[in-house]
């Protein structure tokens, strides 16, 4: 049996999704090769294939379409998959979800994208804190929403889950986003995973919870 054609107005929908798919593709490519600074309006268009009547039909500015970009980076992070299970064991569930986060800062796709909006500090702010919030935010309340699971399970105790879920990322990184921010030379994955497991256990050692008491 063939398959129902769109109706127009579906397929209009569908057409403009790929359009914009195609768009934002090309100017992210754009974007890491030349930087938010030396990227045009014009060098997007052409690398999109587009017109620039077309491309400002979809995204107003350069900075409109830089922001949806950052937006979607974060929605699709690799490491927001569903958190590890914790099982009988939550020091094998802190490590997955550890790797992951490590994972996510060796990747030099990852990296690329970050050096380029931590490059444009200076001239555009805005952009900066609209990576800073839009993706640790989501890292934040991942984390946080793992381990209120981990506490109402009873393996972890603490207070605020989002305050736990900071000081978790911070002892795995260390000074990794740093290092990416500035282009230097990164860990191998084996040295990464070592200082995650150090912070795994630093972590564990401040919020496990005490055994219960058999009667």
């Amino acid at each position: 049996m063939r398959p129902s054609p769109l109706a127009p107005a579906e397929a209009l929908e569908s057409s403009a999704g790929r359009k914009e798919t195609q768009i934002v593709s090309a100017a992210r490519n754009e974007f890491l090769k030349r930087g938010f600074g030396e990227t045009s309006m014009e060098s997007i268009a052409r690398a999109a294939g587009v017109s620039k009547t077309t491309l400002y039909a979809y995204f107003q500015s350069k900075e409109a379409l830089f922001s949806h970009l950052i937006e979607s980076e974060c929605d699709e992070k690799r490491m927001f998959e569903p958190a590890p299970m914790i099982g009988c064991c939550i020091d094998s569930a802190l490590r997955g979800l550890g790797k992951e986060f490590i994972l996510h800062f060796l990747s030099q796709d990852e990296t690329k994208f970050f050096q380029t909006v931590s490059s444009e500090r200076l001239r555009f702010p805005g952009l900066c804190q609209l990576y800073f919030r839009t993706g640790q935010n989501k890292a934040n309340e991942f984390v946080a929403a793992f381990l209120e699971d981990a506490k109402a399970q009873g393996w972890l105790t603490f207070g605020d889950a989002h305050l736990a879920a900071n000081q978790f990322l911070n002892l795995i990184l260390s000074d990794l986003p740093m290092r990416v921010a500035l282009g230097l030379d990164l860990p191998n994955e084996a040295e990464a995973e070592r200082v995650m497991e150090a912070g795994v256990f630093v972590f564990l050692s401040a919020y496990r919870a005490a055994p219960t008491k058999s009667a």
